[in-house]
């Protein structure tokens, strides 16, 4: 039940039996390879989820909490890294919007440039004249948030001007939906 290797001088040699869920690894150059534990990092631990099916809408042209797309999750082990995704779905006239990811108050999406939109995550011109522009904006991100402990997560916007309508194509038609989803990622 062994399995036959050779090693650097070309004698054979048996593999010692490994146990289950181990995996078989190299151990180098001239020395026969030997069951190990299976690497743990890299593996989701666990998926927490929010979907926004109902409509809301600002004016800010400062950021401000999308309603309902706020999620917590409390990571098992604090070198694990949390992978954001966000799906949204808006519509406005004419105008310019600003989205941008935080964990808890702090945007952690931040860019490189040092223009006014310095640490949004998205920014969209959509929609020309008075006809309404629909779209969705999705983004992702791999955050290191260095804890063990409950984590918020939430998507803020603003406009410059006029309104945006998330979820809602300003007459009352929620008929789209927004997610925000965070996977937490072993280490």
């Amino acid at each position: 039940g062994n399995l036959i290797s050779y090693d650097a001088s070309g004698n054979p040699v048996a593999v010692a039996t490994g146990s289950d869920g181990q995996v078989l690894t190299s151990t180098g150059a001239g020395s026969p390879p030997a069951f190990e534990a299976a690497a743990a990092g890299g593996k989701v631990l666990q998926l927490v989820s929010t979907t926004k099916d109902d409509a809301f809408n600002t004016s800010s042209t400062s950021l401000t909490d999308i309603t309902g797309l706020t999620l917590n999750i409390t990571p098992s082990a604090s070198s694990s890294k949390i992978l954001i995704f966000a799906n949204i779905s808006s519509s406005y006239r004419n105008y310019m919007s600003t989205f941008q990811l935080v964990r808890g108050s702090t945007n952690i999406a931040i860019g490189a440039s040092s223009d006014t939109f310095r640490g949004t995550t998205a920014r969209y011109a959509e929609g020309v004249g008075n006809s309404l522009s629909v779209t969705n904006h999705s983004f992702n991100f791999l955050d290191s948030p260095s804890t063990s402990s409950q984590t918020t997560y939430k998507i803020q916007v603003k406009v410059n001007g006029g309104s945006i309508y998330i979820n809602d194509r300003s007459n009352g038609d929620s008929s789209f939906i927004s997610t925000i989803t965070a996977m937490e990622i072993g280490a």
